[in-house]
């Protein structure tokens, strides 16, 4: 009985994190090389803009700066 009310509860529990936005785009990495600019994804629940930059801030307090060309994608 107890291993059955634990595994329900873990099921229960396990909801995820619900996105609204998958953000694509390409970020600059100082240390990458002849080619500096990558491939990178975003997903997030609130996004926002200053001007034509896309921002948001993570769970510690920091912000990310998108910068164009980048592509938002709705998830919900």
């Amino acid at each position: 009985m107890k291993k059955l009310l634990l595994i329900s509860l873990l099921l229960t529990s396990c909801v995820g994190n619900q996105y609204k936005y998958k953000v694509t785009g390409k970020v600059y990495m100082t240390t990458s090389g002849p080619n500096p600019m990558h491939a990178a994804i975003w997903y997030t629940d609130t996004l926002g803009f200053d001007g034509d930059t896309a921002y948001y801030f993570n769970s510690d307090g920091s912000e990310v700066r998108i910068y164009p060309p980048y592509t938002i994608d709705t998830l919900k």
